[in-house]
């Protein structure tokens, strides 16, 4: 189990380090040399030696440009690994890092109640149309959930904005919190939080939960046709302790592995989201960095999108092991795959427990 966890921590170790050299030389391979465009911008400007330019440049993009390569390069890591990120070209006055920190939060409540609201609704419809899989109820949700799911999400912020904010005027159409109320922890702001937030997580919601009921259904339905579960129908074991100790955990370990890779789709789906409802998320400011080409944000936007995504798939295979135990253990996969199969055994589940 230790060595299972080491190899995971060192692997995303080396997945961000990956990420935050290609960060580095994607800034030296965007079209127009963003830092030298920038150096240009403040020569035009006027006012600063030679000297002071270098010093921009090297607080915006935190590499000194005129340094050999390689040592801009150990700069920028180092940078990176303290959490020095540079400055945003288009507000010099904070930091890319301050800049993240207030969006953050924003985007992992949007995020984070959408994917749970999602999942859960998802997994429940899915679960229903695999017990009913033959009925009219199945087939009707099979159309709807595939049809949301076919839908892009901001075609259905659009259609939200349009219906609940101009025509019927029930939800605000942009920001965080109202201005009427006094950012703090306190009952009207709180209430107006949550009140700005519902369009953005039903767009999410109503896009994402189809895939998860999809999702469950087929892996519901091929585990339904397995042999441990009719070996257990045969014992005659009640249909409620087939169903959560064969049916239930073998389904569901796809899909922990699904809710994974999701964030990072919702990190993804969060920009457009966030940029029609004007939520000022990470999602909104990284639209607005590339808009005005601020490179130093828009690298910190996407640096931390991807760290996010990383560290939630090293926490999924940190917890994988607590639904297979298996899995951590090579030696008992080996001998699972060596012994001989016993018809007069009995078999069983890859996640359950015989009951």
């Amino acid at each position: 189990m230790v060595s299972y966890i080491l190899k995971r921590l060192a692997m995303s170790l080396l997945i961000i380090y990956i990420v935050i050299s290609l960060s580095f030389f994607m800034i030296r391979l965007m079209p127009g040399s963003p830092m030298a465009a920038l150096e240009a911008q403040l020569r035009m400007q006027g006012g600063l030696s030679e000297v002071e330019i270098q010093q921009r440049i090297s607080a915006v993009y935190s590499v000194t440009p005129d340094a050999p390569v390689w040592e801009q390069y150990l700069r920028y890591v180092w940078g990176a690994v303290r959490g020095d990120l540079g400055r945003p070209i288009t507000n010099p006055g904070t930091t890319v890092v301050a800049v993240i920190a207030e969006a953050l939060p924003w985007t992992i409540m949007v995020v984070a109640v959408s994917l749970i609201i999602s999942f859960v609704i998802g997994i429940a419809v899915g679960a229903m149309m695999a017990a009913f899989q033959n009925s009219r109820f199945s087939q009707a949700m099979t159309f709807v959930v595939s049809f949301l799911s076919a839908v892009p999400s901001y075609l259905v912020a659009i259609a939200l904005l349009y219906v609940l904010t101009s025509v019927y005027q029930v939800f605000p159409s942009g920001g965080a919190y109202g201005i009427d109320v006094t950012p703090g922890f306190n009952g009207p702001y709180v209430i107006s939080v949550l009140y700005h937030a519902i369009l953005p997580i039903a767009a999410s919601v109503i896009t994402s939960f189809g895939g998860w009921a999809l999702g469950m259904k087929g892996s519901a339905v091929s585990v339904l046709g397995a042999e441990y579960v009719r070996a257990a129908e045969s014992r005659g074991l009640s249909d409620r302790r087939i169903t959560q100790s064969y049916v239930g955990r073998n389904s569901m370990l796809p899909m922990v592995t699904q809710l994974a890779l999701s964030v990072g789709f919702m990190f993804g789906g969060s920009v457009f989201i966030e940029t029609y409802f004007q939520y000022p998320g990470i999602g909104f400011y990284m639209i607005q960095s590339v808009g005005q080409r601020d490179y130093s944000l828009m690298m910190g936007c996407f640096l931390l999108i991807t760290v996010s995504v990383i560290i939630t798939n090293l926490l999924v295979d940190l917890l994988y092991p607590l639904v297979d135990p298996r899995i951590a253990n090579p030696a008992a996969r080996a001998r699972a795959a060596d012994q001989p199969a016993d018809p007069d055994q009995e078999v069983l589940p890859a996640g359950g427990s015989m009951a």
